[in-house]
């Protein structure tokens, strides 16, 4: 099979006019974002780098990593979550009720926090071959971050040729890598795609996040990138990419877990044999740069609860078109993400008649909706940004995402409306350099708006299909102020 592929790329290279030399050059320069930092090389010792001889390497070490420390201030309103459980477990009670009917909660993270996060540190090894025309490394990546599970967050395998790149192990796929659009410039921690996001309280069936749904994270997985096929700095180039992951739970050696995904609670499920393809086109001239990106995952998911043939969800089918530009000291990038399907339910619900509780123990039944799968799904995001940034001194960014979804509920009356789940956000960054490395920044997200009208129904549905207690939120809103260092070595 590899003879085969080198002989189908031999072709392809000369079809093409492949350069093989700058073709190399331009495989170095692939953007390898494994911890989304810079890399530099550390000055060799002897302990590092060993004179070639038996049973003795000659690998290389590069060591890089990344850190942020942040002061969160804001203010985060829940107008009330429900907690609905199951048929016959009891009945169904309202959690606003301890606090007084239409009083706002105010989550716990509303308040001052310190903390850090998205602190990673890399070493790699790497040793050329083929003349020194091909590279052959291993990299691991550990964390700090609390929030992850695992202290080793990635650890691949990567072979470096004129005729592409090969990764496999634990480590990102096409998707984290492929796909231009304002998450390349926005500045502070991230904007729309930033730690404002740990701030958050997710509205029920609100995806507040510019990524696509079946994104595969971090997990075992075979990547492979195209060589360049262009001059970047004349006409531009074109880079192919494909990578399968056998099972999304699957990370490493640690324990397979296929019950659960905590990236969407709400709607446990994982995929098996997830494909994602990408095309990219980069140019780069002195004072003009522009890259464009489409990225496919499509991957079966299967539900949390295998045995409740109702939980049947959609396979994932998702569609990412980027662009991000810049003309001097702008920057303009534009992401629409077209998630379909993916991960909503198959089949049809009977009617359903949520009853809420009120402070005095009355049940209130809302009105009576039903679900039809042929109509829900359209879940979309757009996310935009603009920055003005200097190099190496200062930047500022404004970012705006908006997302949406048709939830499958329809209401039974004569205008049987389809009802959608909404959110949207704006958030300006701005970065100062202080020292090569570091940098000083502040984050304000001007608004943050969720709301489901369908929230409840969602919620019946829940605790019914699951037999567990299904906690539901109606809408939130935040607006919070990040500051802080980060740190790039």
């Amino acid at each position: 099979m590899f003879f085969l592929l080198g002989c189908f790329l031999f072709f392809s290279s000369s079809l093409f006019g492949l350069d093989l030399s700058a073709t190399t050059s331009n495989t170095k320069n692939l953007e390898r974002k494994l911890i989304n930092s810079s890399t530099s090389l550390v000055t060799p010792k002897k302990k590092f780098l060993k004179e070639k001889g038996e049973n003795q390497g000659g690998f290389s070490l590069l060591l890089s990593g990344k850190a942020s420390f942040a002061m969160t201030l804001g203010r985060n309103k829940t107008d009330y979550t429900v907690l609905f459980t199951p048929p016959g477990g009891g009945s169904v009670f309202n959690l606003s009720g301890l606090f007084g009917n239409g009083e706002k909660i105010y989550s716990h993270v509303a308040r001052s926090q310190l903390n850090v996060n998205n602190s990673q540190f890399m070493v790699r090894a790497e040793q050329p071959f083929f003349s020194k025309e091909g590279t052959f490394a291993v990299f691991i990546a550990f964390t700090g971050d609390p929030d992850n599970k695992q202290s080793v967050r990635e650890i691949a395998a990567e072979i470096d040729t004129f005729y592409g790149t090969f990764v496999f192990g634990n480590t990102k796929g096409i998707e984290n890598r492929a796909v231009a659009g304002p998450s390349s410039f926005l500045k502070g921690t991230g904007g729309t795609d930033g730690a404002i996001s740990r701030f958050l309280n997710p509205t029920t069936g609100v995806f507040m996040f510019p990524s696509m749904k079946g994104d595969t994270g971090v997990a075992t997985k075979l990547v492979f990138f195209s060589p360049n096929f262009g001059d970047i700095k004349t006409f531009g180039s074109v880079q192919f990419g494909l990578s399968y992951t056998p099972n999304t739970s699957m990370m490493g050696e640690a324990k397979m877990n296929t019950a659960f995904n905590s990236k969407d609670p709400l709607k446990a499920s994982f995929d098996l044999n997830s494909f994602a393809q990408s095309i990219r086109y980069s140019l780069e001239r002195e004072s003009f740069g522009i890259a464009l990106s489409f990225v496919r995952i499509h991957g079966k998911t299967r539900p949390a609860i295998p045995q409740q043939p109702l939980l049947a969800v959609y396979s994932n089918n998702s569609w990412d078109v980027a662009m991000n530009a810049n003309y001097g000291p702008w920057c303009l990038g534009v992401e629409y993400i077209y998630n379909g399907r993916s991960g909503f339910l198959k089949n049809h619900l009977p009617s359903l008649t949520p009853s809420l509780g009120t402070n005095l123990g009355i049940k209130e039944k809302l009105p009576t909706m039903m679900y039809s799968p042929h109509d829900c799904g359209k879940s979309y995001t757009l996310n935009t940004g603009i920055g003005y940034i200097v190099k190496n001194q200062w930047g500022v960014s404004l970012g705006y995402l908006r997302t949406g979804s048709h939830t499958g509920f329809i209401s039974t009356d004569q205008e049987a409306n389809l009802i959608k789940a909404k959110g949207s956000a704006w958030v300006l960054s701005g970065d100062r350099s202080l020292v090569d490395g570091v940098d000083y920044f502040i984050e304000v997200a001007i608004s943050y708006k969720m709301s489901n009208p369908a929230w409840p129904y969602m919620g019946t549905a829940g605790a019914a299909l699951t037999k567990l207690p299904f906690p539901t939120t109606p809408s939130n809103s935040a607006t919070a102020v990040l500051s802080g260092l980060k740190v790039k070595f």
